[in-house]
């Protein structure tokens, strides 16, 4: 599976965001290793994560989201979180809404981009079995950092095991490639923007931003802290 996923934190500005994503599902925003591939663009399912009221809300569709008329209706929302998710399915995966990202267990939301060799594909997608293994390893940690890393360091064969993981009060954003992403760098390279008023990181620079955007480095996990809009790295590997 190969996606373009992004998370905001603050006071956002919603339609810069979704105008960028529309770009990036296209394939048409930065020029990476695929970049203008026209069979490479991602447009297998989309979806999207906001926190209104205090409450999340997800939505997703199975189509591309310039296809889908909700789209649209996302941008004049107020929300202090976005995520969001283009996906390009793998070879053998099914196109439809039980694989359309992002996923929810237990008040966790959570998007991947990459392909899972180790896991074999049934009746879940490798993002899906990649999540459930995260999620039992919490159990058996005290702190995510230890339960991603404990879960990640434990596969072997991947393009990518690039995700997005959120909850009420805290994501968590692992960029990691392996062997087979190896050649592919710039596309799975996450890029991070820190600002007074917000945080976004994404699978592309984003246009229209000012500021720096920085680029994390392969096996990495960055933990966000939401409400203090702090950022910590953790070496993964």
């Amino acid at each position: 599976m190969s996606c373009r996923m992004l998370i905001g934190i603050g006071k956002l500005p919603f339609a810069m965001i979704l105008d960028n994503f529309k770009l990036m599902a296209e394939n048409n925003n930065e020029k990476h290793e695929y970049y203008g591939i026209s069979n490479f663009i991602h447009k297998d399912g989309w979806g999207i994560v906001v926190r209104r009221s205090g409450k999340f809300e997800c939505y997703k569709k199975e189509v591309a989201c310039w296809k889908d008329p909700k789209f649209s209706e996302f941008y004049n929302l107020e929300s202090d979180i976005i995520m969001l998710h283009a996906r390009k399915a793998s070879p053998g995966i099914p196109i439809s809404y039980a694989f359309t990202h992002p996923f929810e267990q237990n008040g966790w939301y959570f998007c991947h981009n990459g392909t899972i060799y180790d896991y074999k594909i049934e009746e879940k997608s490798d993002a899906q079995q990649l999540f459930d293994q995260i999620l039992y390893n919490m159990k058996r940690f005290p702190r995510p950092e230890e339960a991603i890393r404990t879960t990640v360091n434990s596969l072997k064969d991947y393009s990518a095991l690039n995700f997005i993981l959120l909850r009420d009060d805290a994501a968590y954003v692992l960029c990691m490639y392996g062997k087979r992403g190896q050649n592919k760098r710039e596309y799975y390279t996450v890029k991070y923007l820190q600002e007074k008023e917000y945080i976004i990181v994404s699978s592309e620079t984003l246009q229209g931003f000012k500021g720096e955007w920085k680029k994390m480095e392969n096996c990495t996990l960055l933990a966000i802290d939401i409400p203090n809009r702090s950022l910590k790295f953790f070496r993964i590997k």
